[in-house]
C-alpha cells in the first residue's frame, strides 16, 4: 500500500498542470477526485488496515510516514466524497486559478489525515489555509477579498500557536512523530503538557469554527461561490475534526488529560463550546440570508461536537461522531438547496424564496429532513448524537448539566428558524419558471434518504463509530505498534 502517497502527490501534480490545461481543468478535476475516492475505497476493502508507509525508506520516527487506521480511512472517505459532491455544483466556467487552489486543497486535506508526524500536519494545515484563502477570494470583489484576508489573518495567528507547540515538543521530547510523541508524553511534566495542549487547541479552533476564532466563518461562506462553501464544510471542517481527534484524544491520550471530566483544559473547551453554540444559534435566529444561517448553524454543530469530546466519556464521544456525520450530510443538502433556490429567487434572503417548495418539493422536503436531523428529532441521524451526549452529560457534574440545558435550548432555537424557513418555502409566492440541473435536484434527495436511514437504523453506522472509538480507547498502544516497530 505504498501507493497511498498518490492521494497527495497526484493532486499536487494536477495543481501544477492546471496552469496550462485551460478548459480541460474541469475534466481533470473530476478524474483526480474520483481517483482519490476510488483509491480510498480500495484501501478500505483491501483488508490491510492498519498499515504504515515510510516515505523514502526512512523509518519512523526519523522519516516522514503516512499512517492508515480505521479512523484515517473513515475521514479520508468523508473528505473525498465531499470533494466529488462539491464539484457537481460547478456549472459555470472557472479559470485555472480556481482549479489550482482546489487541487492544493485536495492534496492538503488528504495529507492532514494521512500524515504520521506533527510537523507535516502543520505544513498540510498551512497549505489548506493558503488554498481556502485563494478560493474564498476567487470572486475578486470587496466582500470576498475582505473575508479571505480575515481568514488568513486568523489562521496565521493560529499557526503561530501551533508552531510554538511543535517547537516545545521537539525541544522536550526530541521527536515529531505522532506515535513517538504518544509513547514519550508521560515524560512531560504537567505544566509543559498543559501549555502544549493549550497552544494546539488554540491553533485548531479556526478550522473547528470555535469561539473566539470563528469570526471569519459567516463572511467567508457569504462571500464564496457555492462550491467553495461545500469545500469549507465537507473538506476543511472534516479535516479539522480529524486533527482534533487524532492529536487531542490519541497522541496526548496517555495521561488521559483530554478524556477526564476533571481536567481544567476539558472544562475550558466545554465553556468555549457553550459560547460557540449560544452565539451561533442567536446569530442564525436573527439572520435572513440563508447562506449565513447555514454558516451559523455549522458553528453551533461543531460546538456541540466539541462539548461531546470534552466530556471524558466514550458514550458521549459516540454522540460526537453522530453529530459530525449528521451535520456532514445535512449541510450538503442545505447548501445545494440554498444554491438552487437563491439562483431562482435572485436573492439569498429566504423570504424571497416563497413558493419554491411547491414548485420543487423534493428539494424543500430534503431541506426539512436535514433540518429535523440537526434539531435532534427522533428517527433522524442527529437525534442519536444529541441523545448520547445529553444522556451522559446528565450523569456528570454541574458544568455538564449546564451543557445539557444549552443543547436543549439550542434545539428549540433551531426548530424556530429552520421550520420558519421550511414554512416559507411552502408558502404562496411568485415563482419564475427556471430549469434546474437534474443532478442538483436528485443529489439532495439521495443525501436526505441517507439521513433517514441512519436515523431509523442507527446500527447501520454505529458499528463503524464503535470501531473508531475502540481505536481511541486502545491508543497509544495500538497506534504505536503500527508505526514504531519499523525502527
Amino acid at each position: 500500500m505504498n501507493s497511498i502517497v498518490f492521494l497527495v502527490v497526484i493532486p499536487i501534480i494536477a495543481a501544477f498542470l492546471s496552469l496550462f490545461l485551460g478548459k480541460v481543468n474541469k475534466l481533470i478535476a473530476y478524474i483526480v477526485t474520483i481517483f482519490n475516492l476510488s483509491f480510498s475505497i480500495v484501501v478500505l476493502v483491501s483488508g490491510k488496515i492498519p498499515f504504515n508507509v515510510a516515505i523514502g525508506g526512512w523509518r519512523a520516527p526519523y522519516g516522514i510516514n503516512f499512517v492508515v487506521t480505521d479512523i484515517t480511512i473513515f475521514f479520508l472517505l468523508l473528505i473525498n466524497v465531499a470533494a466529488v459532491l462539491s464539484l457537481t455544483t460547478i456549472k459555470e466556467h472557472m479559470e485555472y486559478q480556481f482549479y489550482a487552489f482546489y487541487f492544493i486543497l485536495l492534496a492538503a486535506t488528504n495529507g492532514m489525515v494521512l500524515t504520521g508526524d506533527i510537523f507535516n500536519f502543520y505544513l498540510f494545515t498551512e497549505l489548506t489555509t493558503f488554498a481556502i484563502g485563494g478560493l474564498v477570494a476567487y470572486k475578486r470583489d470587496r466582500l470576498a477579498t475582505g473575508a479571505s484576508l480575515k481568514y488568513l489573518i486568523l489562521s496565521s495567528t493560529a499557526s503561530t500557536f501551533s508552531l510554538a507547540a511543535i517547537g516545545l515538543i521537539y525541544k522536550t521530547l526530541g521527536t515529531l512523530n505522532f506515535a513517538d510523541i504518544a509513547s514519550k508524553i508521560s515524560n512531560l511534566n504537567k505544566a509543559s503538557l498543559s501549555l502544549i495542549l493549550i497552544l494546539f487547541i488554540s491553533s485548531m479552533l479556526v478550522e473547528l469554527k470555535i469561539f473566539p476564532f470563528n469570526i471569519w466563518v459567516v463572511k467567508a461562506y457569504d462571500a464564496s461561490i457555492p462550491a467553495v462553501n461545500l469545500f469549507l464544510h465537507g473538506m476543511v471542517s472534516t479535516a479539522g475534526v480529524y486533527g482534533a481527534i487524532r492529536i487531542l484524544l490519541m497522541v496526548f491520550s496517555k495521561n488521559s488529560i483530554m478524556l477526564s471530566q476533571s481536567s481544567n483544559i476539558a472544562n475550558i473547551l466545554i465553556l468555549l463550546a457553550f459560547i460557540t453554540v449560544i452565539i451561533s444559534e442567536i446569530g442564525a435566529l436573527t439572520e435572513k440570508n440563508l447562506i449565513k444561517v447555514l454558516a451559523f448553524s455549522s458553528m453551533a454543530q461543531l460546538g456541540i461536537f466539541l462539548f461531546g469530546i470534552s466530556l471524558g466519556n466514550y458514550e458521549a464521544l459516540k454522540g460526537a461522531f453522530y453529530i459530525v456525520i449528521s451535520n456532514y450530510f445535512a449541510k450538503f443538502v442545505m447548501f445545494i438547496v440554498a444554491k438552487n433556490y437563491s439562483v431562482i429567487a435572485g436573492s439569498r434572503n429566504y423570504e424571497d424564496m416563497k413558493g419554491l417548495g411547491r414548485k420543487y418539493p423534493g428539494l424543500a422536503i430534503a431541506f426539512t429532513i436535514s433540518a429535523l436531523s440537526l434539531m435532534g428529532m427522533p428517527f433522524f441521524a442527529g437525534f442519536w448524537g444529541k441523545l448520547s451526549i445529553v444522556g451522559n452529560a446528565l450523569l456528570m457534574d454541574k458544568i455538564a448539566i449546564i451543557g445539557v440545558i444549552i443543547i436543549l435550548i439550542s434545539s428549540v432555537i433551531e426548530g424556530v428558524y429552520y421550520l420558519r424557513i421550511s414554512h416559507t418555502f411552502f408558502s404562496d409566492g411568485n415563482i419564475q419558471d427556471t430549469k434546474l440541473s437534474r443532478i442538483n435536484c436528485v443529489l439532495p434527495i439521495i443525501l436526505a434518504a441517507v439521513i433517514l436511514i441512519i436515523g431509523i437504523y442507527p446500527n447501520s453506522i454505529e458499528n463503524i463509530i464503535w470501531t473508531m472509538i475502540n481505536e481511541i480507547q486502545n491508543t497509544p498502544e495500538k497506534y504505536i505498534q503500527v508505526i514504531l516497530p519499523l525502527k
